[in-house]
């Protein structure tokens, strides 16, 4: 039986006020990012070949959109699955959920960047360094909530949120360290990289067995 250490219920905010407004930022944000899709400029408005290549000429765009759209989507889900495991919010989660949609709310930027300039190693690097940071907040809340576990539903199994949170730190880190990389050798190496990220973390692989089997 595990020994709950309590903080002061003072410095608590309510969850249900945090969890809608996290909601409100991710749902202004993937809306954003398809903004900077523009339409291409044509020589000949009425040519259907000159608007296929303009549309082929926007593909990295569209690709950067996609990864983006998927990466927040990602990132909304699993912050729900956490907050469904959460039963207070203290004053320090709700700066380092802050802090997570900070960095979240900051991706239209790098993304765009990247769309505009795929073949820039800069910019292709740029988004991956964003994407690092946000994935280092979302740790950074998982962290915080390990070593408070009154923060937590009574029936999670620590041991396995513990173990989703080791797997987390490493797998989304290192990926992004590897696509900033890939960045200077080939751009669509890291296009690939950040592309497969999208696609682990769409399973709830780090979530999966929570909470203790009922007896």
């Amino acid at each position: 039986m595990r020994t709950l250490r309590r903080t002061p219920v003072s410095d608590d905010i309510s969850r249900t006020r945090v969890e809608p407004f996290s909601d409100g930022v991710f749902a202004i944000v993937v809306t954003l990012l398809v903004f900077d899709i523009k339409s291409p400029n044509l020589g000949d408005p009425q040519s259907a070949s000159h608007l296929a290549y303009g549309l082929a000429e926007l593909a990295p765009t569209f690709v950067s959109w996609v990864i983006s759209f998927t990466t927040v989507c990602v990132i909304w889900l699993n912050h729900c699955r956490l907050f469904d495991l959460i039963v207070r919010v203290d004053n320090t989660l709700f700066w380092l959920n802050a802090n997570l949609l900070l960095w979240t709310s900051f991706l239209p930027f790098p993304t765009a960047l990247m769309g505009d300039y795929s073949d820039n190693p800069l910019a292709v690097a740029f988004f991956g360094s964003a994407m690092l940071l946000a994935s280092i907040a979302f740790i950074l809340f998982r962290l915080h909530l390990q070593r408070h576990p009154e923060l937590l539903r009574e029936d999670v199994d620590l041991a396995t949120f513990r173990a989703g949170t080791v797997s987390t730190s490493v797998l989304g880190p290192l990926a992004y360290v590897i696509g900033i990389g890939c960045a200077w050798v080939h751009e669509a190496l890291s296009f690939a990289v950040y592309a497969g990220v999208v696609v682990y973390f769409v399973f709830p692989h780090a979530m999966r067995a929570t909470r203790r089997e009922s007896e």
